[in-house]
């Protein structure tokens, strides 16, 4: 067990010597929404994929009298260095904010930190990887605790890193939009969605994106956390989500191409949702009945798809893009004996064809739905086609993909 000196705690970070960290000058607009949350009073736990700026988030929160560890390094995730990293802080500073990263590597964190926030001797502001691992501190620190989950970058946010200034509008003020952002929106696919890589080339960028996020989570977070008898196995399973990205799957399937068992698939699709890096979708209907359908699966974005994906299509780029936008509302999706197929079900249907002619056919299931369920909006993903039509006395909206990606989520009626 490593624990490290009182000199190298206080040299982990600039800011530990109340002196300044270049940071990236952006703030995401999740900056705003957690300081609020620190005014509380409670420990906050910011939550979310590898690299997608939870440090930096952090960082940018701290002022004067506060404190930064990582445990990202092996050799620091033990209790002990947990304690005298908090020790050492509450010697420099009385009442301090402590930030403390990847923290949820440590066993017990939950615990210690729960005695110093009962005694006030500190504030606490905490970053992790793995849902699954702050659940258990949600559990000991009840009523304590407030977690946060940081998105990937959205693409308002990417325009606005490379200097843009996007128009915003929801989705009933939507056809009032007069810039558009095409070849962005392309972009955005392909290397969008984490800060680091904006500028970075293609190539380095997907590079990046296998290295620094994919890699670590397979082989070093969850077998960290969870037993993993096959860690190759668990890497074929990632680049087959991304492969099957948007697709229907069911878990035999998925046991039978990777020669591995249907609970194994079970697991390891559990490790990997909990570490925000591949999400199922459900059918419409009850829970217990939709566990017996077919289940669509995606890899979190468009950028990790096109990383991992073989022979990755623009289709299934930008359908993952639009359930990356839509993923933090309740959603599912529609199929039915016939193979009718309607891609998301939000407060409306929302499809997505993503090319130059839309035609009727194109809309078919979309209106099935729309009647069968008495819908009175649909929504259509499209690549050029920006318009409103009245059809069989449903109202349709047709949006290019870049415009949906700025819209604001809103009820529609």
């Amino acid at each position: 067990m490593v624990v490290p000196t009182k000199k190298e705690i206080l040299d982990f970070s600039p800011i530990n010597r109340g002196e300044k960290e270049e940071l990236p000058p952006y703030r995401r607009k999740a900056f705003f929404e957690v300081k609020k949350l620190l005014k509380s009073g409670l420990i906050v736990a910011i939550t979310g994929l590898r690299r997608v700026g939870k440090t930096t988030l952090m960082k940018q929160l701290l002022g004067k009298d506060a404190f930064f560890f990582s445990f990202d390094e092996k050799r620091y995730t033990n209790p002990e260095t947990l304690k005298k990293v908090v020790e050492v802080f509450l010697e420099e500073r009385e009442k301090p904010l402590i930030a403390l990263d990847e923290i949820f590597r440590v066993d017990d964190w939950a615990g210690i930190l729960k005695r110093y926030h009962d005694q006030k001797k500190a504030r606490f502001i905490l970053s992790g990887s793995s849902s699954l691992l702050v659940k258990k501190g949600v559990e000991s620190l009840s009523g304590r605790l407030l977690t946060y989950y940081l998105p990937p970058l959205q693409f308002d946010e990417y325009l606005e890193m490379k200097g843009r200034s996007p128009e915003k509008k929801p989705l009933k003020n939507i056809f009032k939009i007069r810039k558009r952002y095409e070849e962005e929106a392309r972009e955005f696919l392909r290397i969008g969605s984490f800060p680091e890589i904006l500028k970075m080339d293609e190539k380095t960028a997907v590079d990046y994106i296998r290295t620094s996020t994919v890699e670590r989570i397979v082989f070093d977070d969850i077998p960290s956390t969870f037993r993993i008898e096959h860690p190759s196995k668990l890497y074929d399973l990632v680049r087959l989500c991304a492969t099957s990205s948007s697709r229907l799957f069911t878990e035999v399937n998925f046991a039978e191409a990777l020669q591995i068992s249907r609970h194994t698939i079970f697991d390891y699709l559990l490790y990997l949702g909990k570490s925000y890096l591949v999400d199922v979708l459900y059918p419409i209907g009850s829970f217990h009945k939709a566990l017996k359908k077919q289940k669509k699966i995606f890899v979190k974005t468009a950028s990790i798809y096109n990383a991992l994906a073989e022979n990755p299509t623009i289709g299934q780029a930008v359908e993952t893009a639009v359930y990356d936008k839509l993923s933090e509302e309740k959603i599912s999706f529609y199929t039915d004996p016939q193979k009718r197929e309607v891609d998301f079900i939000w407060n409306v249907p929302v499809e997505v064809k993503y090319q130059t002619v839309i035609t009727s056919r194109d809309t078919q299931h979309l209106l099935y739905y729309m009647k069968k369920f008495k819908k009175r909006t649909g929504l259509v993903i499209t690549k050029d086609l920006f318009d409103e039509r009245e059809i069989d006395g449903r109202r349709v909206l047709f949006l290019p993909l870049d415009v949906f990606l700025l819209s604001q989520n809103h009820i529609l009626k």
